[in-house]
């Protein structure tokens, strides 16, 4: 480059120094010290960093079924596509801000005839030329830093895919174990109504029991009967839904069996609310989407400004096919561009920027105020869930004895068959309640490990 010519272009070059930087807007919000439900009598003390939570139910097959979902599943390998998709995304910004260079090779004859004369000319050529673009106001390095943000932004929601999948798939196979053990308890139901119709009928030719009887004991085998049909029916929707986390096919599909009353039930100590922002990976996504929105704030202002070209080119040019003595050029220049009239495009670009920063502002705001409800929530419901289960425990062992007596007494002719079914169907249904209790317990504790991130930082 001569001199002149860099004498001429130091000013914008010094320019480019004072690039406007980006301008990164921070959430307001205070948070409290401690959560409004006691964690005291919840926690164990767990203090969770590995992100195989789920290994805390210490459940063998639910590991193998979660190391299943994370291999296959379509939803996790869609995610890491667009993670992949990012990657280019950004490699393409990347690219565009780097000098390019092109080359040029050409060759050609021509014939002209001129009052019944005939003259050829041959030519040859080949070139070589580069551009540059000075990023005298930061808009490159802004862009560059919105994809860096964006593909950020991706690998967090790789992360939320990750806890997500992995707490559907605990949770479904926890309502598979429920509907197992209720299945087989409306099984034995059914079995021990169809023995007392059995009785029942013996007794009523015999004398000794009412046409009524035998109506009310027919009434309780078709509706045992109907319990447990919907009930298989629910743990045959469960099973389909559990293949498809897992990305199998849902025929010949049969989850493994466990004791859902044997499984551990560990919770993790919640620490402080301000531990929410550093452990949430949906948390990071929306703080990273928000950072490439302020970097696409600062490309859109640059871009009014003018915009500084480099160019340089080398030639070679002959009248002969083989560049046989050619003729040779070399050539360097400098462009500054600056857009007059748009009739307001540049502006309302800023504002479009803009715009899309405040809904993402205010979209991060309350993604941290639900996953501070969350974590109240699932709090919540562990001490319920607790309590409730340690009263139906009571229950149980009440309403065992009271059918066992009930039972008894029919049989030795003191009871009535009224009270023998009500007692029947009492026990029945606090088996059921103490299944169901303990999966909104284990629930319970699968909501506070999502809520609080699942281990990841």
């Amino acid at each position: 480059m001569k001199p002149r010519l860099l004498f001429m272009l130091l000013p914008l070059l010094l320019l480019g120094a004072c690039s406007r930087n980006i301008q990164y807007q921070q959430l307001d919000v205070e948070l409290a010290e401690q959560w409004d439900q006691p964690v005291t009598q919840l926690s164990d003390g767990v203090r969770f960093t590995d992100a195989d939570w789920w290994q805390a139910f210490n459940s063998p097959a639910l590991d193998q079924l979660i190391e299943q979902a994370l291999a296959s599943s379509p939803d996790l390998l869609m995610a890491g596509y667009r993670i992949e998709q990012a990657e280019a995304q950004l490699g393409i910004t990347r690219a565009s801000s780097l000098p390019g260079v092109s080359a040029n090779v050409g060759a050609g004859v021509r014939e002209t005839t001129t009052q019944g004369q005939s003259s050829r000319g041959d030519s040859s050529n080949a070139s070589v030329s580069t551009s540059y673009e000075i990023d005298l106001w930061g808009r490159v390095a802004a862009e560059r830093a919105a994809g860096q943000a964006s593909l950020a932004a991706t690998v967090h929601d790789w992360h939320a895919a990750r806890l997500s999948l992995t707490a559907a798939v605990a949770n479904s196979w926890f309502q598979w174990l429920s509907l197992e053990a209720q299945v087989q308890t409306a099984a034995g139901n059914l079995q021990a109504a169809e023995q007392q119709l059995q009785l029942i009928e013996a007794r009523q030719q015999q004398g000794t029991a009412t046409r009524a009887d035998l109506a009310r004991q027919r009434s309780q085998v078709i509706n045992q009967r109907s319990s447990l049909q919907s009930l298989q029916s629910q743990q045959q929707q469960t099973r389909n839904a559990l293949a498809l986390l897992l990305g199998v096919p849902a025929q010949g599909f049969t989850p493994p069996a466990g004791d859902l009353l044997a499984l551990s039930l560990t919770h993790p100590d919640p620490g402080m609310p301000t531990e929410i922002l550093t452990r949430r990976p949906d948390l990071a996504s929306s703080e990273a989407r928000l950072r490439a929105a302020d970097a696409n704030i600062a490309a859109a202002r640059a871009a009014i400004f003018p915009s500084m070209q480099l160019s340089a080119s080398a030639a070679l040019a002959s009248n002969t096919l083989s560049l046989g003595d050619p003729v040779q050029t070399l050539g360097i220049s400098a462009s500054l561009t600056q857009s007059i009239f748009d009739h307001g495009l540049r502006k309302r670009q800023i504002a479009l920027a803009q715009a899309r920063q405040q809904e993402l502002l205010e979209s991060y705001r309350k993604t941290l105020l639900t996953a501070l409800i969350e974590v109240e929530d699932a709090l919540n419901r562990l001490q319920l869930t607790q309590q409730l289960e340690t009263q139906q425990l009571a229950l149980l062992d009440e309403q065992r004895l009271l059918a066992t007596q009930t039972e008894r007494l029919y049989r030795g002719g003191t009871e009535s068959l009224s009270n023998l079914l009500d007692s029947q169907r009492s026990l029945a249904q606090a088996e059921e309640q103490l299944v169901q209790l303990r999966q909104a317990r284990l629930n319970a504790g699968l909501d506070l490990y999502k809520a609080l991130g699942g281990g990841w930082q």
